[in-house]
């Protein structure tokens, strides 16, 4: 019963979050341009570089058409900074990370479904994703790798493919997409810290 409790306030906790989120940022709309070369996703407070196929060589590994194996994707995610893929953020070497399966997937839950190529929305959130709005550069028919491995088979992890937002066990030998992403807000309720 108790484990229940916590469950459903978990829960709760973090529909405040994203519903402060949307209150907050962009006058309620899913995405904001900060204009520093990131995009905060004001529903779950991630940012995402703006800049979605960066092909600057980073911590020695070559990215000539943004896409790696993901064993190099997590290498050179780790090299992303101010003064790189067009940052302007402040940001370090090792403040950048990909996405887990759960961000990508919630990032692509609304749309998924409602709309394909890509099934990502526009920054408002009311409509399709076009290249500027929020994103520049957003390869709509390829997959995105994710850090997550997948549980059965350890030489594969999830990917996205941003066509559909259907998510996919890829090699961890295959070329994906590499798209940057940290923490960007926290949320406080009372004593408690949500980040």
């Amino acid at each position: 019963m108790k484990a229940g409790r916590i469950i459903a306030l978990t829960v709760v906790l973090v529909l405040l979050g994203a519903w402060t989120y949307a209150a907050d940022c962009n006058n309620g709309g899913r995405y904001e341009d900060m204009d520093d070369g990131t995009v905060t996703d004001c529903r779950t407070g991630l940012t995402w570089l703006k800049y979605a196929q960066c092909t600057d060589p980073l911590n020695g590994i070559m990215n000539i058409y943004g896409t790696l194996s993901w064993f190099n994707a997590m290498k050179w995610v780790r090299g992303v900074s101010h003064g790189m893929c067009g940052l302007t953020d402040g940001s370090s070497p090792g403040d950048w990370r990909l996405p887990t399966k759960t961000e990508l997937m919630a990032m692509v839950e609304y749309a998924k479904g409602r709309y394909a190529n890509p099934a990502l929305t526009n920054a408002a959130g009311t409509g399709k994703s076009t290249n500027g709005d929020p994103f520049d550069d957003l390869q709509t028919n390829y997959y995105f790798w994710s850090s997550t491995t997948h549980a059965a088979d350890a030489s594969s992890a999830w990917s996205l493919y941003m066509y559909d937002g259907a998510m996919v066990a890829s090699s961890k030998t295959d070329y994906c997409f590499v798209w940057p992403v940290r923490a960007g807000q926290s949320a406080s309720f009372g004593p408690l810290t949500v980040n």
